[in-house]
């Protein structure tokens, strides 16, 4: 058994892939797409994963689109795929789910995550460890995470490139982190170290084993009501109304650099649940959205409010 520690690097590769892993601790190996393909390289790319002590998982490249009984079949080819380059029951293996490739994403959210639901539990009902992988922007629009996640916990693998595509980048700026729970490996460029393959930090321990890896992806106290985050920054459970004293950006993430979901007028009212103080000493609200996603803005700075609680 091999066992990768929390904010361990990985990559992820497929048939156009070389096989310079160089630092990486984990490989996430494409075994098959749809209903008719899988990768002619897949067994020596698990082969040197092994030979170079990594974790080798596995994922497959969608097709089904929001056709759950497609999605079924889709996930016995994919364990099948998997079995048969050696990674056996325990392995990772992600539905990789994003628009294209004949995948279409563009439908109804919970159709969407029906679908992507019955991949996953296909996939667990043979054994192996369900991720779900896919863009920040297709997960907070398309796919209901919150029902992915009260059934499999910590199982999103995100894709978010801060510096663009086919930039070099060494290591993550977690100042731009696509903040969302439940997330165990966020791929954060598509050009690491200048290898020209996706480069991954793992945000949770993994393993592979025939036991399911209990760790939440926030510590949460249910007597204190506080937990705390992937980037660190503790939250506070309080429930209030703030009425914004001027225009103040609403975003998806607690930090400045997040993608900005719109721009609030002077007096609006924002519903939040949990508040959090940040290294540069603002103060963040939790604004709780539709599908179980959050919103967040800056209520306070310092001293300085900015804007009326109450």
């Amino acid at each position: 058994m091999v066992e990768v520690a929390k904010r361990s690097y990985g990559v992820d590769v497929s048939s156009h892939n070389s096989g310079n892993y160089s630092g990486s601790k984990f490989a996430v190996v494409k075994v098959s797409e749809g209903l008719d393909y899988r990768n002619p390289k897949a067994q020596s790319q698990v082969s040197t994963a092994r030979a170079n002590s990594m974790l080798p998982m596995a994922y497959h490249y969608a097709r089904f689109s929001g056709n759950s009984n497609v999605a079924i079949q889709e996930g016995n080819y994919a364990v099948t795929s998997a079995k048969a380059v050696g990674l056996e029951a325990g392995t990772y293996l992600a539905c990789d789910y994003e628009q294209g490739s004949g995948n279409e994403t563009r439908g109804d959210c919970e159709t969407n995550t029906t679908a992507i639901l019955s991949f996953l539990d296909t996939i667990v009902g043979a054994g192996y460890k369900p991720l779900l992988y896919s863009g920040a922007y297709l997960m907070r629009d398309k796919i209901n995470t919150s029902r992915i996640l009260a059934k499999y916990p910590n199982c999103l693998w995100v894709a978010a490139y801060p510096s663009g595509n086919g930039t070099a980048v060494s290591e993550p700026n977690f100042g731009y982190f696509p903040s969302m729970n439940g997330v165990a490996i966020w791929q954060f460029t598509d050009n690491w170290r200048g290898l020209n393959v996706d480069g991954n930090i793992s945000l949770i321990d993994l393993k592979n084993d025939s036991k399911p890896v209990a760790q939440p992806s926030v510590a949460q106290s249910a007597s204190e009501k506080t937990w705390t985050d992937v980037q660190g920054v503790t939250w506070h459970e309080e429930h209030g109304t703030f009425i914004t004293g001027g225009a103040i950006n609403l975003r998806w993430g607690a930090n400045t650099q997040s993608t900005l979901i719109t721009t609030l007028p002077a007096g609006s009212e924002v519903k939040y649940n949990a508040w959090a103080r940040d290294s540069a000493g603002r103060v963040w609200l939790q604004q709780p959205r539709e599908n179980g996603k959050n919103g967040y803005l800056v209520g306070r700075v310092g001293s300085e409010p900015w804007g009326t609680f109450k």
